[in-house]
C-alpha cells in the first residue's frame, strides 16, 4: 500500500511538472514573440513590404498569416473584417503569407497587384468570397480569378497582367514563409496580437485578446 502511494504521489509530480513545463514554454515563446513585435526594426512579424491598415492609436498590432487557397482563411475572413471595423482606430493590422496550396501564389500575385491600385481591400474579398468557385480541392480553377478581379470597380486589369510579373511578389512571400517558421506558425490562418498567439480561432477569443492589449 505504502508503495503505490509514492508511486501515485510521484505520477502526480511528474504530471504537475510537465503542465509547469509547458505553461512556461508558452510563456517564454510569447514573451520572445512579443519582443520581436516591439522591436522598432523589421521584425518576422511586422516586415515594411506587408500589407498594413488601421490607426493604431493603441499600439496594437494584429498580425495575421494567411493563404488565399486555404479554406479556413476564407471561413475567417468575415470575422477578421468585423474585427477590423470595431477597431481600426485602435490597432494596426498586418497581412503576411503562407502560400502552402498549389495556386496560392498566383492568388498573392493578384492581391499585391492590386495593392498597387490601392484595391487591396477589394481584391482580399473577391479572392475569399469566391474561394469556393476557383479553389475548389477536387476541381481548382485559378483563372476565375482574372473574372472576380477584374469586376472590382476602377480596377485597371491590363495593369494588374503587367504588375503580376513582378519578381518582387514571390521574394516578399518567401520572406514571409520563412518568418512563418520563424515563429512557429505552420497553418493558417495564424494570428497574432502583439506577439501573442490566438490559440482559438473565433470573434470572442479574438476581441478579447485585442481587448487586452488595448486596454492594458
Amino acid at each position: 500500500m505504502k508503495n503505490k502511494k509514492i508511486v501515485v504521489i510521484s505520477l502526480l509530480v511528474l504530471v504537475i511538472g510537465f503542465i509547469f513545463a509547458t505553461y512556461a514554454f508558452k510563456s517564454n515563446e510569447s514573451s520572445k514573440v512579443s519582443g520581436m513585435v516591439n522591436s522598432k526594426s523589421e521584425s518576422p512579424l511586422v516586415r515594411e513590404h506587408s500589407p498594413k491598415f488601421g490607426d493604431n492609436k493603441k499600439g496594437v498590432v494584429v498580425v495575421e498569416f494567411i493563404d488565399p487557397q486555404c479554406p479556413p482563411c476564407g471561413a475567417f475572413h468575415p470575422i477578421m473584417k468585423k474585427m477590423y471595423k470595431e477597431y481600426y482606430e485602435d490597432i494596426s493590422l498586418v497581412i503576411k503569407y503562407i502560400p502552402n496550396h498549389q495556386h496560392s501564389r498566383f492568388a498573392v500575385k493578384l492581391l499585391e497587384a492590386a495593392r498597387l491600385q490601392g484595391k487591396y481591400t477589394e481584391a482580399l474579398d473577391a479572392v475569399f468570397s469566391n474561394q469556393d468557385k476557383w479553389a475548389d480541392v477536387n476541381n481548382p480553377k485559378p483563372e476565375l480569378l482574372w473574372t472576380f478581379i477584374s469586376q472590382i470597380d476602377g480596377i485597371d486589369i491590363e495593369k494588374v497582367k503587367v504588375d503580376i510579373k513582378n519578381p518582387i511578389f514571390d521574394e516578399m512571400m518567401d520572406i514571409d514563409a520563412n518568418d512563418s517558421r520563424t515563429l512557429g506558425a505552420r497553418g493558417t490562418p495564424t494570428i497574432f496580437v502583439n506577439g501573442k498567439k490566438l490559440e482559438v480561432l473565433s470573434y470572442r477569443t479574438l476581441s478579447e485578446l485585442v481587448e487586452s492589449e488595448i486596454y492594458k
